[in-house]
């Protein structure tokens, strides 16, 4: 079964903190910045992290924690955001379905926005840590190059448009939620706020866009 949100052990939670604050120069999590962060003390801090091994739960209170996922997560303005976005691309596909260029917009032939689009999940490396991340393109050759370069592509799928590419991300981001991490700045080259941690469970980009397409029929009551 997947999980359905994180466990926070001791070594996750030292993972997640430098990324999000940062390590010394010699590689180790900046304690003191956590602490100017989360309105604590560094010795705090060490409290949350001291444990037996690194699979133990860590020792950081509730309330502490819910503080660090609003550092860590996008804001409920990207949330709405993100939903409104998707709701548009779902009303332009029903659209397209109309015949006849009915319901296409001039200006997403001119964006190119009716061509087949690629959506991919990067693997990108942050020190000695790890985050995933969308990214969306043309499907062209030279595009995905270009999204080589940004980091490893674990996962990907082509779609008709760029609406479908939208409607894609937008549940594969859903799926992940409880793993969403607003990357830093230097993490990554765009999309901050559509990463991930990479202990999140893997994606299936080509069923989660099958399912999305072909819904299953809903099993009436006996």
């Amino acid at each position: 079964m997947t999980p359905t949100s994180p466990t926070w052990t001791r070594a996750r939670l030292e993972r997640v903190m430098a990324l999000r604050f940062g390590t010394t120069p010699t590689g180790h999590l900046d304690t003191k910045a956590v602490a100017a962060e989360m309105g604590v003390t560094p010795r705090t801090v060490q409290r949350w992290l001291h444990a037996a091994h690194g699979r133990s739960i860590a020792h950081i209170p509730p309330r502490r924690l819910a503080r660090l996922l609003e550092l860590l997560t996008p804001g409920e303005d990207v949330l709405v955001d993100e939903d409104k976005k998707a709701r548009y691309a779902a009303r332009a596909i029903a659209d397209l379905g109309l015949g006849r260029e009915m319901g296409v917009n001039p200006a997403w032939k001119k964006q190119r926005w009716l061509e087949q689009h690629l959506v991919v999940v990067l693997e990108i490396k942050v020190g000695r840590h790890k985050i995933r991340q969308l990214a969306v393109s043309r499907a062209e050759v030279a595009k995905t190059s270009e999204l080589k370069k940004r980091g490893a592509i674990v996962d990907q799928a082509v779609v008709p448009t760029k609406f479908h590419a939208t409607i894609l991300t937008h549940q594969v981001l859903a799926d992940v939620r409880p793993w969403r991490f607003r990357a830093q700045p230097g993490q990554v080259l765009q999309g901050h706020t559509q990463s991930w941690l990479a202990d999140a469970p893997d994606t299936n980009l080509t069923a989660t866009f099958h399912a999305l397409t072909h819904p299953q029929p809903a099993i009436a009551d006996e």
